[in-house]
């Protein structure tokens, strides 16, 4: 009896390991609320046109991120989720001025914290969190990114 249950344990635990990473196709990494349609992206976050043209952030399910339409510098980029703690982690390009320019935490919306030696951003999502703040933009979750052009 015993010898089963630590080998269903083993197979639980290797289970939960097959889903936090690496390149598995549409069944890697997932995060809270709304599927996308496409099955290869995890999330969209979009930062519409104002002043400045809209920028599109993408979550894809094999761990990699990438910005559109600004924000290029940021690229390339990685994410994870740990739903225990209902936190995003975005690991974006080194820049000098991460954390500069995202000193003030209070004015980025769900900015908990910065890990500018791992060049990290860590935000409080939950599945009904509707938008980032990054980099002094608003970005939407869930809100369709343009088709890309070129």
């Amino acid at each position: 009896m015993i010898k089963r249950m630590a080998a269903a344990t083993c197979i639980a635990a290797l289970a939960g390991c097959a889903g936090m990473g690496g390149n598995h196709g549409t069944a890697g990494m997932q995060m809270p609320g709304k599927t996308p349609a496409d099955a290869a992206v995890a999330a969209t976050w979009y930062n519409p046109p104002s002043e400045f043209p809209g920028i599109c952030l993408t979550q894809f399910k094999d761990g990699s991120l990438r910005f559109d339409g600004g924000f290029a510098f940021f690229n390339p980029g990685r994410w994870a989720y740990d739903g225990a703690a209902s936190e995003l982690r975005l690991q974006l390009a080194p820049t000098p001025s991460l954390e500069l320019s995202h000193a003030q935490i209070v004015q980025h919306m769900n900015l908990l914290r910065i890990e500018a030696d791992k060049s990290t951003l860590v935000y409080g999502v939950k599945a009904d969190t509707k938008a980032i703040g990054l980099g002094g933009f608003v970005f939407y979750r869930d809100t369709p990114c343009p088709a890309q052009r070129g």
